[in-house]
């Protein structure tokens, strides 16, 4: 009886292996249907992708769902009395396990928002909090972010529901491209803007744009006068790479023309009478003699 015992786990064992390997196969079948199915889909609309990529993964995890229930039922009839007395029995534990899960259900669920919602999609260049990255992927649970130095960010989808991005490839791509630098006062300030707008209007990255580039006064500060000259990339990583080369240029120009990047200089104004007094100090009398 024993051994009749045995034979029959062993059976049942092997049986769900089986079961787990078909599970797999059928979870692999499809998959390759709906990705081959939607990629028509994506060729023709491709703001669906995000959403069709969700939609897959869940099709995916209920085709596993439902393929496992079917093994182990098939396998283990009896527990289908077993389950309906659990659930009778453990509606106090249902409660716990549904409280301790609630995290994940929003992640799940603020996936699904987003991708029906589509505030970004994947491929989109963002801001989240002050890093620039793109998103490389979002899964049922979170969403993978690649940072500009090619770390990864993995959010939960309930955070990135609840929080305040920029999508810079929303709609238009394009960005300002703006661009400080100082002069002295004593330089010639309209060949400065002027070098500053030919440098931009030259740069291969700069988008036409009417009344671009321009170049401006900002201020008047301590040291020098603030000069700004604004113009236009087609995305944010261009703009980024493009600010980099217009002040190396505009540094290269300006040492070229005379024009000056002062340093921070302070001057000091003395009132009438301690200018007096220092003028009428005896310097080569007391601790001060000067040889």
């Amino acid at each position: 009886m024993d051994i009749s015992l045995d034979n029959d786990l062993l059976w049942s064992l092997a049986g769900l292996l089986i079961g787990i390997a078909l599970t797999l196969l059928a979870v692999y079948i499809v998959n390759k249907i709906a990705i081959k199915s939607f990629q028509e889909i994506v060729r023709r609309q491709p703001k669906l992708e995000t959403m069709l990529t969700l939609m897959r993964r869940l099709i995916d995890l209920c085709v596993i769902l439902i393929c496992m229930m079917i093994v182990i039922f098939t396998l283990f009839p009896e527990l289908l009395g077993v389950i309906g007395s659990v659930f009778v029995a453990a509606g106090f534990a249902s409660i716990v396990i549904g409280l301790a899960a609630q995290s994940s259900l929003s992640n799940i669920i603020s996936g699904v928002i987003t991708s029906i919602s589509q505030p970004f999609s994947m491929g989109d260049s963002l801001m989240f909090r002050d890093e620039f990255c793109q998103v490389e992927d979002i899964r049922l649970m979170h969403t993978i972010l690649r940072t500009w130095d090619n770390r990864r960010l993995v959010v939960p989808n309930s955070v990135l529901q609840n929080e305040v991005i920029i999508n810079y490839s929303m709609k238009d791509t394009s960005v300002l491209v703006p661009v400080f630098v100082q002069v002295s006062y004593e330089s010639d300030i309209d060949k400065a803007m002027q070098i500053m707008t030919d440098i931009a209007a030259k740069h291969p990255d700069c988008l036409p744009a009417e009344g671009l580039p321009s170049a401006v006064v900002m201020d008047l500060e301590d040291s020098g006068i603030k000069l700004r000259v604004l113009s236009q990339a087609k995305d944010q990583s261009t703009a980024f790479s493009m600010t980099r080369d217009l002040l190396l240029q505009i540094k290269r120009e300006f040492d070229a023309n005379g024009v000056e990047i002062p340093y921070p200089k302070v001057q000091l104004v003395l009132e009438k009478e301690l200018r007096e007094k220092i003028m009428e100090f005896k310097w080569d009398e007391g601790p001060f003699t000067m040889n």
